[in-house]
């Protein structure tokens, strides 16, 4: 395997250590990139969820982005204060709220996803632009199969548990 630097022998095996260095260095590096975004990193996912009309109302939403309902609740409270959502009723429950992107919002969006598009190719630089794109891909369909059910982490488990018994 040709690196740009020497990788700790053993742990140039561990598919766990990999992809949290490559998570750590893409957090960093987004974080700073959405510093001025309220909520940065979570108030960016929240604005494109909205934008992109990912989940049903607040509570979906919540749990398609892996927020506490509480987290929840403050996050959209500071991007409802920044003018980049509405929290709009819900049609079909009263009870409920939709997050609606402003148009605020969507152009902020706009901005922060061309630096988050930079970022990526910071992170992915060792790669080439067809190399990054077949990442993005492996990617997306390794999540798309989890979140269908498929990567349960009680499968893993399972999995894990029998490995060990052999």
């Amino acid at each position: 395997m040709k690196t740009d630097r020497e990788l700790p022998a053993g742990l140039d095996e561990t598919m766990g250590w990999l992809i949290g260095q490559v998570f750590h260095a893409h957090l960093t590096c987004s974080q700073r990139a959405l510093a001025d975004f309220p909520g940065t990193q979570r108030g960016y996912m929240v604005v494109n969820a909205a934008v992109n009309g990912c989940a049903r109302n607040q509570i979906d939403m919540a749990k398609q982005l892996g927020l506490d309902r509480t987290v929840m609740v403050y996050l959209v409270d500071q991007l409802v204060a920044a003018g980049l959502v509405e929290r709009m009723p819900d049609p079909n429950d009263r009870r409920s709220r939709i997050i609606v992107a402003t148009d605020q919002g969507r152009a902020r969006l706009g901005e922060a996803t061309q630096m988050l598009r930079q970022v990526d190719d910071h992170v992915l630089g060792s790669l080439d632009a067809d190399e990054r794109q077949r990442f993005r891909d492996m990617l997306q369909r390794v999540t798309a199969h989890y979140l269908a059910g498929g990567g349960d982490e009680r499968d893993a488990c399972v999995v894990a548990a029998a490995a060990a018994d052999k």
